[in-house]
């Protein structure tokens, strides 16, 4: 029997808690209740999650995202500008204007029609935004099955602690095959975590919107001759699906008490809990059997279509990979290198990243080692370490995501 990490108490079906790997609050899909218990769940982060995703509002607000759980959301800031070219700080929430000032900071009567925002603010706290990561990895790792002492950098055991500044690196494109596959936008937006050794390193891999790209360093004394090395990840479509597909609604809506018995069983559904669920909130008591028959029958339906929706936003990270390295015309990139020596470099990291007789990106290798054999996520570290200027390619990444979003463009804002 699984136990929470925090504090050890054995986990059953009455105190056992649904974590996001990935915060639902910012479009995470995959969920696992063997990690906390409620109590646990509930005081673990809480402050400390609400800092992280707070970060991202603008964004979230921005693109039209799904999430499992409906959320209040946060506010945040931005500048409009009336006719007269006259600006004014903003505060939005779930894509509304709640507050207008002036450049007095008096108040200002909303009129929509007679302001256009011009951007949005992104406040990039940069420790809620480590904290934030590392949290992400923690789950992660544990819902790959790895002990937490084999966490010991992102993880204290005996305090049972996220750790205060763990070991975070940006990623940057290190070849110029990785520059190509990341100035290309992907087809959907998608979140995605990796779980990989190399050697003694364990690393978490982490990316958000496609956008913040970071490597979570888990520790540097995992012993791989014991645990085996590990790969494993998952990604998950941040952008909505098709609107609702009454067919797949109706065909999951059972049609009689076998039916129901059957989609019950197969999407592991509580019918009691259910109805008490529509007594709580749906007038339940007050109708007829044949009422209160079809009212549950249509609430199984939904329960079990919303699960089947919530799957199709669970990707493989590889496929979402391949997907993405298929949608790019590597021939034209090639040519458009204007020397031998570059044409050269990208030939040689595209015959290692790539499996040429199946045409499809070599995972074994992506994101994890250098064509020369060395430690991607070193590698970079080795180039930050140096002083060289790297903050092209964030900026790059950032304003990629703006172009594509429908709540105006970003204004970075880093609190160092």
């Amino acid at each position: 029997m699984k136990k929470c990490v925090i504090c050890g108490i054995p986990l059953d079906n009455q105190n056992k808690s649904k974590e996001h790997i990935i915060h639902n609050a910012i479009g995470g899909t995959l969920e696992d209740d063997g990690i906390y218990c409620k109590t646990c769940n509930g005081l673990y982060g809480s402050d400390q999650d609400k800092a992280f995703t707070q970060i991202f509002s603008p964004i979230v607000d921005g693109v039209n995202m799904h999430k499992t759980r409906k959320t209040k959301g946060t506010s945040y800031t931005g500048v409009m500008c009336d006719q007269d070219g006259n600006l004014y700080t903003a505060t939005y929430k779930a894509g509304r204007v709640v507050k207008l000032e002036n450049a007095n900071s008096e108040y200002v009567r909303y009129e929509k029609g007679k302001f256009k925002t011009l951007y949005h603010h992104f406040k990039l706290d940069n420790e809620a935004f480590k904290l934030g990561m590392a949290k992400i990895a923690f789950n992660y790792a544990i819902h790959c099955g790895l002990d937490t002492c084999c966490l010991e950098r992102i993880f204290d055991d005996s305090t049972k602690k996220l750790i205060n500044k763990p070991v975070v690196i940006p990623f940057i494109p290190m070849t110029l095959f990785d520059l190509v596959m990341e100035m290309h936008p992907v087809e959907r937006l998608f979140h995605a975590v990796r779980i990989f050794n190399n050697g003694n390193l364990l690393y978490a891999y982490i990316e958000l919107f496609n956008t913040f790209q970071q490597y979570v360093l888990l520790s540097d004394k995992y012993n791989f001759t014991e645990y085996g090395n590990i790969d494993k990840s998952y990604g998950n479509v941040v952008e909505m699906n098709e609107p609702l597909d009454e067919n797949l609604l109706e065909s999951v809506t059972p049609r009689d008490y076998k039916d129901a018995d059957i989609i019950r069983t197969q999407y592991h559904i509580d019918i009691n809990k259910q109805v008490e669920v529509l007594k709580q909130y749906h007038n339940y008591d007050s109708l007829d059997h044949l009422e209160q028959v079809n009212m549950l029958f249509a609430h199984i339906g939904k329960l079990a279509y919303e699960q089947i929706r919530v799957q199709s936003y669970i990707k493989e990270y590889e496929g979402l990979i391949d997907r993405h390295y298929d949608s790019i015309d590597f021939l034209q990139e090639f040519t458009g290198f204007d020397d031998f020596e570059k044409k050269s470099q990208f030939m040689q990291a595209f015959q290692f990243y790539t499996i040429y007789s199946d045409d499809c990106i070599n995972f074994k290798k992506y994101k994890k080692v250098l064509p020369d054999g060395s430690d991607y996520p070193i590698a970079i570290g080795n180039i930050l370490n140096s002083g060289q200027q790297v903050n092209a390619y964030g900026h790059m990444k950032f304003h990629m995501l703006a172009s594509r979003s429908d709540g105006g463009s970003l204004a970075c804002e880093r609190e160092e």
